[in-house]
């Protein structure tokens, strides 16, 4: 049975190894696999932005208002207070990694906003 962790509806967390001693400055480092036809949830944050680098796969994405088809290489930062979501329309994992960056004195927390 896999036990990874399933955030926003679909996102699988994937295990990630530190293979060095050094501190980062980040405030969190992770990445996910989201199955074919699954989605990553709509969901806002406050306190921190996120980077998704996609690394493998193909979707679409949905940031504030805007929607659109994401592949290997593609970045995107959402700022505390834009929703966002990620659809897998492949027929293979999608995967990215998501940094998280600390923005602003405010409490981090989230919203599930769904669908």
């Amino acid at each position: 049975m896999d036990r990874r962790e399933t955030l926003h509806g679909g996102a699988q967390r994937q295990p990630l190894r530190w293979q060095t001693e050094a501190k980062t400055p980040l405030a969190g480092l992770s990445w996910y696999a989201v199955a074919p036809g699954d989605v990553c949830t709509s969901h806002v944050h406050t306190g921190k932005a996120e980077t998704w680098l996609i690394v493998a796969g193909n979707g679409r994405a949905r940031i504030g208002a805007q929607e659109f088809a994401v592949a290997p290489g593609d970045a995107m930062v959402t700022m505390p207070g834009t929703p966002h979501a990620l659809h897998n329309t492949g027929n293979e994992p999608l995967v990215f990694v998501n940094v998280v960056s600390i923005v602003n004195d405010d409490r981090v927390s989230t919203t599930e906003l769904g669908g």
